[in-house]
């Protein structure tokens, strides 16, 4: 399957670009992307339909934003429409636990914050936020203290996987 942007159109902020994304022919989500300024790195925020995972494709769909992020860019994403991953979350696990969130760590990010609760009328609604780390060394930390707070056995055996394979 190819992935396609349409309906691609500027915004009121210069660096910002929002699109619809298609796998094949089918809408994946809405698409912002903040092209980087100053001190604030590039980002992608998709408003995702999480159908691509039952198609065994998400994990590469995600490994495309991460190869197109910068070193330190941030990669947002919503689960209202993930009830795997919104019912994990609400019930006290990591989001590395959750299925959204293994598919992240998969695709090679290693940072990650749960937006359940924005800060005010731009942040949009609950979404995982998971960053492309700067340094090896970062990689390796993060991925250590990721393994202290996740609480299922999939979740504990990819990072031990990443761990010895190191760089992804």
């Amino acid at each position: 399957m190819r992935l396609i942007s349409t309906n691609v159109r500027r915004t009121h902020i210069t660096e910002l670009l929002v699109l619809d994304l298609l796998l094949g022919n089918k809408l994946v989500g809405k698409c912002h992307y903040f092209q980087g300024r100053g001190y604030y790195p590039p980002w992608i925020e998709l408003d995702y339909d999480p159908w691509p995972r039952g198609l065994g494709l998400e994990v590469k769909l995600f490994r495309v934003f991460y190869d197109i992020l910068p070193d330190q860019g941030r990669f947002f994403i919503s689960y209202v429409r993930d009830r795997d991953t919104l019912n994990m979350l609400q019930s006290g696990f990591s989001p590395v636990d959750t299925p959204l969130g293994l598919s992240l760590l998969r695709a090679g990010f290693t940072w990650f914050k749960n937006w359940y609760f924005p800060e005010g009328g731009n942040e949009g609604g609950l979404k995982l936020q998971a960053n492309k780390v700067l340094r090896e060394e970062d990689r390796r930390r993060e991925l250590e203290e990721l393994s202290a707070e996740v609480k299922t056995p999939e979740a504990r055996q990819v990072i031990a996987e990443m761990l010895a394979k190191g760089k992804p």
